[in-house]
């Protein structure tokens, strides 16, 4: 198996193909422009409320193209099965169905990447293992609605039983390592490359700061409460995931200002479109176990489209170092340095400039670096 064409490499994803896109489902359309992969949606239920759409009994599982290059493999199992003893049969079926499906396929070696907080390694599928975490699974796992316990326990399975581990961010990878013998590769979120458009005018942009992401517990209501008292104009694009009732008050209050303007979540074409119409994004993230180990995809984003981003102190922002993301370390500076942001006058030169280190940190190329620590083949 080389770094540039395995046979296969197996996404085992911590969501199914139409959730809400994250780091799964961005690195693997990066992979598959190099290299054939399978998508493994999370097992469906054969009855209950979740079984919409589920795959025929039998053989149990179905293969749908998502791109070229990148096939879905779905797989109906017991409901029930986040249970132990169901789980385990659960996870069975899983293995099984990835086997039948590589065989229909042809294919006879792989990398299995798993990337999420509940599934484990299909132990009767050959080919080498890679654990790709991506937060701190077992800190957010109420956020995630998962036990903690069953979090913790999936995450020992995995790294005792994982060939290479990567994490998201030096924070991460650094609490892995004390919990484990094995070294952890820093292996980041990416962005889409962006280019400037030959259209592209000063009067494109609009006195706004933008949030964009999902709306939960990981945000600071503090800065984004006193953005919304400062008058600044908000708009925010994506779609609800808070469970805290306090938190999903406060969210209620802040949307409901005057002058912030929820989106909702919208398709990526038209997402980026939108931002490029922002004078500067935002990154207000709490200061917790879970944030600390995360990498937020946003960030990044906002870099490639060209704008300026004012970002609360994280560990993934100083290793990223740019000078273009404003660290601010209270509410009262978050809003100045908004307001300073959307004053700043535009310049061309310095939006191609946050394009062009934000094109250093492509999910093209952690794809690349992916297949490399494939190819290595142990940690």
């Amino acid at each position: 198996m080389s770094a540039e064409n395995p046979a296969m490499v197996v996404v085992i994803a911590g969501s199914r193909w139409e959730d809400t896109r994250g780091t799964d489902h961005r690195l693997a359309e990066a992979l598959a422009k190099r290299t054939r992969v399978l998508w493994v949606d999370p097992p469906v239920p054969f009855a209950g409320p979740a079984s919409e759409g589920k795959p025929a009994l039998f053989p149990g599982f179905e293969i749908d193209g998502l791109r070229p290059d990148l096939l879905r493999l779905r797989v109906v199992v017991p409901p029930g099965f986040t249970r132990a003893v169901i789980r385990s049969i659960a996870t069975s079926l899983q293995a099984r169905a990835i086997r039948r499906a590589l065989a229909e396929l042809n294919i006879d070696s792989v990398a299995k990447i798993v990337l999420s907080p509940r599934e484990t390694f299909p132990r009767t599928v050959p080919g080498i293992n890679i654990l790709h975490v991506t937060d701190d699974w077992e800190a957010g796992a109420e956020l995630m609605g998962l036990s903690k316990n069953a979090v913790r326990k999936t995450l020992e399975t995995n790294v005792n039983d994982a060939d290479v581990i990567s994490a998201v961010s030096p924070y991460l990878a650094e609490l892995l390592e004390r919990q484990s013998t094995k070294n952890v590769v820093v292996l980041p979120n990416g962005c889409a490359a962006q280019g400037m458009r030959p259209e592209e005018r000063a009067s494109a942009r609009r006195p706004v700061a933008g949030l964009v992401g999902q709306l939960n517990e990981r945000l600071d209501m503090d800065y984004l409460e006193a953005l919304a008292d400062s008058g600044v104009r908000v708009e925010v694009i994506g779609p609800r995931r808070d469970r805290n009732p306090e938190t999903s008050g406060r969210l209620d209050r802040f949307l409901e200002s005057k002058n912030v303007v929820w989106r909702g979540e919208m398709p990526e074409a038209l997402l980026w479109q939108e931002i490029e119409e922002f004078s500067v994004g935002i990154t207000p993230y709490a200061d917790n176990d879970f944030n600390r180990s995360s990498f937020p995809i946003k960030t990044l984003d906002y870099l490639a489209a060209g704008l300026p981003v004012i970002a609360t102190d994280l560990p993934a922002v100083r290793w990223l170092g740019s000078q273009w993301i404003k660290v601010v370390r209270s509410p009262e500076e978050f809003v100045r340095s908004v307001r300073n942001a959307i004053d700043t006058e535009y310049r061309f030169s310095d939006a191609q400039e946050r394009r062009d280190f934000a094109n250093q940190h492509t999910w093209d190329a952690r794809a690349r670096e992916l297949l490399a620590l494939i190819a290595g083949g142990t940690t």
